[in-house]
């Protein structure tokens, strides 16, 4: 594939998507319906950062660019996704995630295009611009993947029912009985297991090592096999890594049609190797 030569406006684009990725998820985990009970997520400190993740958009994007418009539409899509995340439908919360990512690449491409921006700001790097604009995808990209990646797997679990649940029992005389909650423990477990899940995946789609997938899959529920003997346990499990892994195969093609187009050279050296 032939090196594209980037313009100032894809570069500039390519910058504000790493920056949009640094600060919705690269800082802070922001609350999902779940956490609406308020005794295991820090409610003050992620207000806090919140509001320091907005004060940042809305600076260095404008630093960047020099276009109000493009600062006030960052800084406001920052301060209203986490909103989207916590008061969408249950079910609806990976397809709110999809849309959302999907709606800002392109309102912020066509946008910039259509003005005609150009760069007010520029450090003095032994890079081409290719390869920061490369370096920039790829690191929005992996920040997408690990925890963007967590709210669309917590998404599809909600949305098949298959979140792990505790059954709390009552009295011995109530033993037959009790109340569902979910499971904290299992899901934070679970969630970092996903996070190393899809990265290392995402980088074996970016070596070209598509057979690994299927044998590193095979790897987790061999580790996990008792507890796979649980219908409800196997259910959760299936959803969970089918999810992480189409998350990880999407973003690892992504990440190597970048480096394909804008920076070939790193590509060839690792399959030289």
């Amino acid at each position: 594939m032939p090196r594209l030569i980037i313009s100032d406006q894809f570069l500039m684009w390519s910058e504000l998507f790493v920056l949009w990725s640094i600060l919705s998820y690269g800082i802070t985990a922001d609350p999902l319906p779940e956490d609406a009970d308020g005794v295991t997520f820090k409610w003050q400190t992620w207000r806090w950062a919140l509001l320091l993740r907005i004060v940042v958009a809305a600076v260095l994007s404008y630093w960047i660019c020099h276009s109000v418009i493009v600062s006030a539409w960052l800084a406001t899509l920052i301060a209203i996704q986490p909103w989207f995340r916590f008061r969408s439908p249950k079910k609806w919360t990976a397809e709110v995630e999809i849309v959302v990512v999907v709606l800002n690449l392109l309102f912020g491409f066509a946008f910039i295009r259509h003005f005609d921006l150009h760069m007010h700001a520029h450090l003095s790097l032994p890079i081409s611009r290719e390869q920061i604009s490369a370096i920039s995808i790829v690191s929005g990209v992996l920040l997408f993947v690990i925890r963007g990646g967590t709210y669309i797997v917590r998404g599809c679990l909600r949305k098949t029912e298959t979140l792990p649940q505790l059954i709390l029992r009552g009295t011995e005389a109530d033993c037959d009985t009790g109340t569902k909650r979910l499971d904290i423990v299992e899901m934070n477990r679970g969630r970092l297991i996903g996070n190393l899940e899809r990265l290392v995946l995402t980088v074996v789609v970016v070596a070209g090592s598509y057979a690994a997938l299927g044998f590193l899959v095979a790897a987790k529920g061999l580790i996990r096999s008792e507890e796979l003997q649980e219908r409800e346990f196997a259910e959760y499990f299936l959803v969970g890594s089918l999810c992480s892994v189409l998350v990880a195969l999407c973003a690892g093609l992504v990440i190597r049609y970048t480096l394909l187009a804008l920076w070939p050279e790193l590509l060839s050296l690792q399959m030289g190797s």
